[in-house]
């Protein structure tokens, strides 16, 4: 789910919904920067750093941003924002390393295409690693989710919120949420 470690003022790492997929569709900025609008609240877009995968891996900056967050496209159709915290928790584990102790968090408002519920590092569906999509939703990453009470079941009911990859050092909250039409 997530790939590509980002260099700059943050060190930061691109979420990828779909390992080994980038965005080679070539668009203008204006055009990319509405793709991305959907993503979370207007305000947090307008004011934040917006990124855009290139073929090869490279990552090139279309908008420089105020408010500390990271807004990208994952796939050609799944948009987020992430901010400092939770961009170093995926930096965390795209390099296998300890996750940071610090609460970061993620909007995923235009939703995803699902992902393993129980390993992190899964790129496909099988009959055993428990694929879940969760429609428009945002994310708490950070130790505390596992002592939030949430439900931590390999197959959640993904209209509430639960905890995803819940016996690993990633595990994080999944809150679903409602968009105004």
């Amino acid at each position: 789910m997530f790939r590509y470690i980002l260099s700059g003022s943050l060190v930061a790492v691109a979420f990828i919904a779909c390992l080994g997929s980038v965005q080679a569709q070539q668009m203008s900025d204006s055009d990319y920067i509405a793709s991305v609008m959907p993503a979370a609240p207007a305000g947090v877009v307008q004011s934040a750093t917006i990124v855009q995968m290139q073929k090869g891996g490279g990552v090139r900056t279309v908008q420089t941003g105020t408010n500390g967050f990271t807004c990208m496209m994952l796939d050609p159709k799944t948009p987020m924002c992430a901010d400092k915290n939770a961009m170093a928790w995926a930096q965390a584990l795209m390099a296998h390393t300890t996750a940071p102790s610090s609460v970061g968090f993620v909007y995923m408002l235009g939703g995803d295409d699902g992902a393993s519920n129980t390993n992190p590092y899964d790129t496909a569906q099988t009959a055993t690693n428990h694929w879940v999509t969760t429609g428009p939703h945002v994310m708490i990453v950070g130790p505390a989710v596992g002592t939030m009470g949430y439900p931590t079941t390999a197959d959640p009911d993904p209209t509430r919120p639960y905890v995803m990859w819940a016996n690993t050092p990633y595990a994080h909250l999944m809150i679903p949420v409602a968009t105004q039409p």
